[in-house]
C-alpha cells in the first residue's frame, strides 16, 4: 500500500509539473507581439546567417552535456549513474526548472528519476545548489569586466579581468574552507544545515572539476548568442562583442525570473545592451534573445517530456 501511495504521488508531481510548464509556454507564445519582425528576418536572412543559426541549436546538446556531467559528478556519492542517465535526469529537471525562481526546482526534478535514492531529494537538490553556484560565479567573473568596460571604456579592461579572476579564485577556494568553519554552528534549518555540510565536503579537487565544467558550459552560451546575434542582423566589431556578451549574460543571470517569463527580462535586457548601437540592432537583439530563449529552454523542455514519456516507470 505504502509503494502505491508513493507512485501515485511521484506521478501526480509529474503530471503536475508538465501542465504548469506547458501553461505558462502557453501564455508566453500568445502575448508575445512581434511575430511580423521575426518572420521578416526569417525571410530575408542569407544562407550564411541560417548556417549561423543551426551552428546555434547543434550547440544546445552540447549545452547540456556539459551540464549532465557536472551533475553526474556532483550527485555520484548518493546516485552512482552513467551519463546517459544524467543527461535524462537533466532534461527532465528543465520542467520543475521552468516554473521556479532561479531554476530551482530543477534539482528535486531530477531527482525523481532516482532509481535507487529518491529520498536523497533534499540532499541533492543541496548539491545542484552547490552546481549552480559555480555556474554563477563564472558569469560574474566573465560580466563584471565587460561591466567596468560598459561604464567606463576608457579603462583597462585588461586590469579589471585580473581582479575579477583574483578576486573569485580567492572566493570560491576559501568556500570550502569557510563551510567547514560554519559547520560547527547549530543551524536550526534542515535545509541551510545539508547544504553546508554538502559545500564543506567539497575539496579543492572538487571545485576545479565544478568550474571547470561551469565554464566550459559558459563558453558555449557565448558562442551561442554570438552565432544568433549574427543570425539576426546583429554584427558589432570583436572588442564590442567581448564586451556585451558577456555583460548580457550577467545581468539575465542576476535578474531574479522564473524561467517562463525569462522571455521578457532577456528581451529587456537586450534592448538595455544594445539600444546604444540604434533602434534596428536593438530590435533585432530582442529577436536574438527570442530565439536564444526557444533554443536553450523550450527545447530542453520538449526533450525533457519525451525522455519521460520513454523511461520506465520506477
Amino acid at each position: 500500500m505504502a509503494q502505491t501511495a508513493k507512485y501515485d504521488y511521484k506521478k501526480i508531481a509529474n503530471v503536475v509539473l508538465c501542465v504548469l510548464a506547458y501553461g505558462f509556454l502557453g501564455y508566453k507564445l500568445v502575448t508575445y507581439d512581434n511575430y511580423a519582425g521575426l518572420a521578416a528576418q526569417f525571410r530575408q536572412a542569407a544562407l550564411w546567417q541560417w548556417l549561423c543559426l543551426a551552428g546555434c541549436v547543434l550547440l544546445f546538446p552540447v549545452n547540456r552535456f556539459f551540464e549532465s556531467c557536472k551533475w553526474r559528478y556532483l550527485v555520484r556519492g548518493i546516485e552512482p549513474m552513467n551519463l546517459w542517465e544524467a543527461q535524462r535526469q537533466v532534461y527532465y529537471g528543465t520542467i520543475a526548472g521552468f516554473v521556479t525562481p532561479y531554476k530551482l526546482g530543477e534539482y528535486p526534478g531530477r531527482a525523481l528519476l532516482f532509481r535507487h535514492t529518491r529520498h536523497h531529494w533534499l540532499t541533492a537538490t543541496c548539491l545542484g545548489i552547490i552546481g549552480g553556484y559555480a555556474m554563477t560565479s563564472v558569469v560574474i567573473v566573465g560580466g563584471l569586466p565587460a561591466v567596468l568596460e560598459w561604464l567606463s571604456p576608457d579603462g583597462s579592461m585588461l586590469w579589471s579581468i585580473a581582479v575579477a579572476l583574483m578576486s573569485a579564485l580567492v572566493a570560491i577556494f576559501a568556500l570550502p574552507a569557510l563551510m567547514r568553519r560554519l559547520q560547527s554552528r547549530p543551524w536550526k534549518s534542515e535545509q541551510t544545515r545539508m547544504l553546508i555540510d554538502n559545500m564543506a565536503g567539497l575539496t579543492v579537487k572538487d571545485v576545479s572539476v565544478l568550474i571547470g565544467l561551469s565554464l566550459l558550459r559558459y563558453t558555449v552560451f557565448l558562442g551561442q548568442l554570438l552565432l544568433v546575434l549574427l543570425f539576426s542582423g546583429v554584427v558589432l566589431d570583436t572588442e564590442t562583442m567581448l564586451v556585451v556578451l558577456p555583460l548580457y549574460f550577467l545581468l539575465i543571470t542576476v535578474t531574479p525570473a522564473v524561467p517562463a517569463a525569462e522571455l521578457a527580462v532577456r528581451g529587456a535586457w537586450a534592448v538595455v545592451i544594445f539600444e546604444r548601437f540604434g533602434a534596428d540592432v536593438s530590435a533585432a537583439a530582442v529577436i536574438a534573445a527570442l530565439l536564444l530563449w526557444t533554443i536553450n529552454t523550450i527545447l530542453p523542455l520538449l526533450v525533457g517530456t519525451f525522455v519521460r514519456l520513454r523511461s520506465p516507470r520506477p
